[in-house]
């Protein structure tokens, strides 16, 4: 049983629903457990799900082909979900290896910038893997500091009690 902790959510965004069906197998069969994955075959479904603030979104720069010419490409949708969830860590995939699009990701809050490729799927999976240990160590570092607060706030009681027992007494 996973405590939230140890959960961590992935939006996969992509309009090739035979890519999005691959990569949501090769993430589940890497990550058997504490993995919640969900695709969405446009920018605009993804958006509408943003507010659950996914831990990773997996985003395809081009989401606006022949047959979705009025969609928004993954460069906007970037900026949207960076707006509504800041902490989300995205992974800008793209079939072109461009630079100019792998910079205007990265200037737009991309976590990393995957160009397509037979190494595709391993790569990504390195990059989750990666952003996991990440939130692993900074949940710990909040659970420790939250643990700190409750000591300091309960050896402020213990402190302020001996005070009004002191007085209380002289």
């Amino acid at each position: 049983m996973n405590t939230a902790q140890d959960s961590y959510s992935v939006f996969l965004v992509d309009d090739d629903k035979m890519f999005l069906s691959s990569l949501k197998n090769s993430l589940s069969n890497q990550f058997k457990s504490g993995v919640e994955v969900s695709t969405f075959t446009s920018g605009e479904d993804c958006l509408k799900q943003i507010g659950d603030n996914p831990d990773i979104v997996v985003l395809d720069y081009y989401l606006n082909d022949g047959q979705h010419p009025n969609a928004m490409d993954g460069l906007e949708v970037l900026k949207r979900i960076k707006e509504a969830s800041e902490d989300s860590a995205v992974i800008m995939l793209s079939g072109q290896d461009k630079l100019q699009v792998a910079l205007d990701s990265i200037k737009n809050g991309a976590y990393e910038y995957i160009a397509k490729s037979e190494s595709t799927f391993v790569r990504i999976q390195n990059v989750v893997k990666n952003i996991i240990l990440n939130l692993k160590e900074t949940r710990g570092n909040k659970t420790y500091q939250k643990w700190n607060i409750i000591m300091a706030v309960a050896l402020m009681v213990i402190l302020l009690f001996d005070i009004v027992y002191y007085y209380a007494i002289h």
